[in-house]
């Protein structure tokens, strides 16, 4: 048992969404109260397995195993947080807010699901009511979710606000340098936003970035050469196929089409 946690805390600490050291210790407490009440450890066997596959964007397996996990631990919030995840790489929103419902049901102060209700509320162009769904949260210990509102609160216009989030957040985690990026492109800082991106060194092959920097040539002007990067983030997406960043590509590619029509 103790071998097993400990690859599981281990491999934890390596994944994107566990990066940040202060939700670390949370995470393995969540594990640890999860596995006390269980005579098996497969529910923990099937969680490693399937943050594996999702951090490979195996998305299949990552689903099969998640499900197993919360079928073995229905009360273990993270599990639903697993599938909500995979659900949102699938573009299958309306599970994906569901799962997410379960998870923060089991545990209201689960960050990590209230950073992903809020990815997709603002992928729907939904930043107002997810604010207003937290309007009363202060700044929290995951350092994505509170760059994710001040980005929110920046397209709301709400630019105190958004300061405050934003100077809340930890700006050299390399991980959160997509959200950091677009706080600046959002601020109209394109200089920063595109400085940003390439402190970064898989920038160029992470579909997040390609649509960031179209939308940053956009900007500039740069029509042909945002179209280019956006059939990069989209042929990027297709192995393993991740229908999420595919649509958000197809959505850009018809913008900028509009635009050389015009």
């Amino acid at each position: 048992m103790k071998i097993i946690l400990a690859i599981l805390l281990i491999f934890l600490f390596s994944c994107s969404n566990a990066i940040q050291e202060e939700v670390s210790i949370q995470i393995e407490q969540d594990v640890n109260s999860s596995i006390e009440n269980i005579d098996s450890t497969d529910s923990v066997i099937h969680y490693v397995r399937a943050h594996r596959s999702l951090e490979v964007k195996n998305l299949s397996f990552a689903e099969s195993r998640f499900r197993k996990v919360v079928e073995i631990e229905p009360n273990f919030a993270r599990g639903w947080l697993g599938l909500a995840e995979v659900s949102i790489l699938k573009n299958n929103f309306q599970n994906a807010s569901k799962y997410l419902d379960e998870a923060l049901f089991l545990k209201p102060d689960l960050y990590e699901a209230v950073y992903f209700k809020g990815v997709l509320m603002d992928f729907n162009g939904e930043c107002d009511e997810f604010i207003s769904l937290f309007e009363k949260i202060e700044t929290t210990p995951l350092n994505r979710l509170n760059l994710l509102i001040s980005n929110c609160f920046l397209k709301l216009q709400r630019i105190d606000d958004a300061k405050l989030f934003f100077e809340s957040s930890n700006i050299s985690i390399i991980d959160d340098f997509d959200l950091v990026a677009e706080n600046y492109f959002l601020q109209g800082k394109l200089n920063d936003a595109k400085n940003i991106i390439s402190k970064n060194p898989l920038s160029y092959k992470d579909p997040k970035y390609l649509f960031l920097n179209s939308k940053i040539l956009i900007e500039e002007g740069e029509i042909e050469e945002a179209e280019k990067k956006i059939l990069e983030g989209i042929e990027i997406s297709k192995e393993p196929k991740i229908p999420f960043y595919i649509n958000q590509g197809q959505n850009l590619l018809n913008s900028v089409k509009n635009l050389s029509k015009d």
